[in-house]
């Protein structure tokens, strides 16, 4: 697109204010959260070189971990899903550097719907985006965190091995294979949140909840079944040679 007509859309929309400028950008195809599908994999020219080892796609924004790592975002910026400080959109992969000024190393991650989570190598669980109801497990009461944050997982050893973002819940798995879940969606009218939990005692409203029952490295005892064996009746020989004799002759009369 020819630069003189973005410089005037650009000054036709300042005369209006921001809103109108966002507008114009939108019209011109610039927004960050381009609508248009790609209808077969294409290669991101801004990640040559770079050495990927984990990719994760969420609603509207994605995360990319390198070999060192480096978690990088992209997308939407909406509810500070990017980690970024801000609520603005990235167009091509920007380092979260709030891991990289704290030396902070990831191991894995996921992105949800506007929602980020990472596991770091020692083990510690971060999130930030659209908190509300507890969704990453960072209480209640916070809309939105632009800069990733500590999980107070309630467990001064509890380290995590994986982590996954939904819409208004999230999970976290630790290393004993416990799970725990942050937020969760309401049923039959009622509002999202943990109110439905079946979890241990203890648990505080916002924060990550251990379910009861679950363990994903081996099988929950299963309750043990009565079985009721029945009892046949058992025929003495004299017996069935006599029930035998009868049928034979039942058979000779009816010839």
């Amino acid at each position: 697109m020819p630069a003189a007509q973005i410089d005037a859309a650009v000054e036709a929309a300042n005369a209006d204010g921001v809103n109108d400028l966002i507008n114009s950008l939108d019209a011109l195809n610039l927004t960050l959260d381009d609508p248009s599908d790609q209808c077969y994999p294409v290669a991101i020219d801004s990640l040559k070189g770079f050495r990927a080892v984990g990719v994760c796609a969420g609603h509207r924004h994605s995360m990319v971990l390198d070999e060192n790592g480096g978690l990088y975002t992209f997308g939407s910026g909406a509810n500070g899903a990017l980690g970024h400080g801000d609520l603005l959109g990235q167009e091509f992969p920007v380092k979260v550097l709030e891991f990289e000024k704290n030396n902070i190393r990831i191991h894995q991650m996921s992105a949800g719907v506007d929602i980020s989570m990472a596991v770091s190598t020692t083990g510690h669980v971060y999130a930030w985006g659209k908190a509300t109801d507890g969704r990453i497990g960072l209480g209640l009461g916070k809309k939105e965190i632009t800069i990733p944050r500590l999980v107070d997982m309630g467990e001064e050893k509890f380290k995590a091995v994986d982590v996954e973002c939904g819409y208004v819940h999230s999970i976290i798995i630790g290393l004993d294979g416990s799970v725990y879940q942050c937020g969760g969606v309401g049923t039959d009218g009622k509002d999202d949140g943990q109110q439905d939990l079946d979890t241990e005692e203890g648990t505080r409203p916002g924060y990550p909840a251990k379910l009861s029952g679950y363990n994903i490295w081996h099988r929950i005892a299963e309750p043990n079944e009565k079985v009721i064996k029945q009892k046949w009746t058992k025929y003495g020989k004299y017996e069935l040679k006599g029930r035998s004799k009868m049928m034979n002759e039942g058979v000779r009369s009816i010839g």
